[in-house]
């Protein structure tokens, strides 16, 4: 697929070399790490230190784009490292390296986290995370969005279990049962499933009691979706809010990922694309609760000049932020390495013209499935309509689909009710 993301982070790491330091206590790691960059000499400047003290005289020295240690080291540890550098150096991407067994730790430095590389990993997996995110950071120039996410002290890092899940279905007898497992070694994630899967968004005649049976009911894709969106969610306050509804938006995010999968399907989408546009869907507004997490009180301004100024979210967003809660999701899901169609929907999902994709994609069933099921409940008190793009749809040859497509919505919505 030929588009605007695609080609700019095609492109971004080939005009500047990046900075990056690496931070570990095994020397013989270090070198490893030496001699795979090295090969990749017109790409990046590497550095290296032992230490958590010598990584942050070098990067007073030197700013540097991304910083990779590993999570046990003498003295000051990853995770504190990782905190001291976002202090100092808030506009570098901070990467951390640990293995499963370090999730109580990693809990602990979530917020200073952009991204976890699980251990053991391949160096080819290494390299293209570093790649990912310093593409990320060349396609996201804009200084605004920049300086927006480094303040954001609650940026969630990819949580472990979904690596586990992943990590799973990459063996090809993997059973539901083993991902039900996998689900159940985190109460507070079962918890949550259960109570989403007996919710009336599913409408099951029965009460379902434990995770094998959730996955069995909402299929893998769904629920390594879940995993991500309950992640971010559960990490937000209501109380600190007047006029923002966290369960307002987490109704939405699941519609719009069931409504979107509907369109997909009226399209025929291949079964890899339909999970991508489901995933896309529930996570599309993710940047709404990042936002209105770590700045709480600028968030309540933008909501304020809503209702008082007549303006759009996204209008009131940028004159308070400088930048848009699609902009910052988008940001994040690049950090998480999701696929590039799941980032390219979350950014353009209000502007889909903006993003150069001359074919349907996930971009076009989310931003039509965001718009119909703001549209649809838009009699309800506080529901302000988005349209749909009829403009870009024209342009791909969609816009006789959009009556299909509302009542596919329709049905989605009756389904969740």
């Amino acid at each position: 697929m030929s588009c605007f993301l695609n080609r700019k982070f095609m492109d971004s790491t080939l005009s500047l070399k990046k900075r990056v330091l690496f931070v570990d206590d095994e020397t013989a790691l270090l070198d490893l790490y030496r001699a795979v960059f090295d090969e990749d000499g017109n790409q990046w400047e590497v550095s290296f230190a032992p230490d958590a003290s010598q990584a942050l005289d070098l990067m007073g020295k030197e700013p540097m784009d991304v910083l990779v240690s590993d999570m046990r080291m003498p003295g000051m540890s990853g995770a504190q490292l990782l905190q001291e550098t976002m202090k100092r150096h808030p506009k570098t991407s901070r990467l951390i390296m640990s293995g499963y067994a370090d999730a109580e730790q990693i809990a602990q430095c979530l917020g200073a986290t952009h991204q976890f590389i699980a251990k053991p990993f391949e160096l080819g997996v290494l390299r293209g995370t570093i790649g990912r995110v310093c593409a990320l950071d060349s396609w996201l120039l804009d200084e605004k969005l920049r300086s927006l996410v480094s303040q954001l002290r609650n940026l969630p890092s990819l949580p472990s279990l979904y690596f586990r899940i992943i990590d799973a279905l990459s063996a090809p007898d993997t059973s539901i049962e083993e991902i039900g497992k996998i689900i159940a070694s985190d109460p507070s994630m079962t918890a949550k499933i259960l109570q989403l899967v007996n919710s009336a968004f599913f409408g099951i005649a029965r009460r379902i009691a434990n995770p094998v049976e959730a996955v069995q009911f909402l299929g893998v894709g769904r629920v390594r979706s879940l995993v991500l969106s309950l992640h971010v969610f559960s990490r937000f306050d209501q109380a600190r809010f007047k006029n923002f509804s966290i369960e307002q938006v987490w109704k939405h995010s699941i519609s719009t990922g069931a409504v979107a999968q509907k369109i997909g399907r009226q399209q025929k989408m291949e079964r890899a694309a339909l999970e991508e546009t489901y995933v896309a869907g529930m996570l599309h507004d993710i940047g709404k609760v990042m936002l209105a997490a770590s700045l709480p009180d600028e968030y309540e301004r933008a909501l304020a000049m809503v209702k008082t100024e007549g303006l759009t979210l996204l209008q009131a967003e940028q004159e308070v932020f400088g930048s848009t809660h699609a902009q910052v999701g988008a940001y994040l899901l690049g950090l998480w390495g999701l696929p590039i169609t799941i980032v390219e929907a979350v950014a353009f999902h209000h502007e889909p013209s903006q993003s150069g994709v001359q074919e349907f994609s996930p971009l076009t069933a989310v931003h039509a499935a965001s718009a119909l099921e703001h549209h649809i409940r838009e009699a309800k008190p506080g529901v302000v309509e988005i349209p749909v793009d009829r403009e870009y749809l024209t342009k791909l040859d969609l816009a006789d689909r959009l009556k299909g497509w509302r009542e596919a919505a329709e049905e989605a919505l009756s389904e969740t009710a």
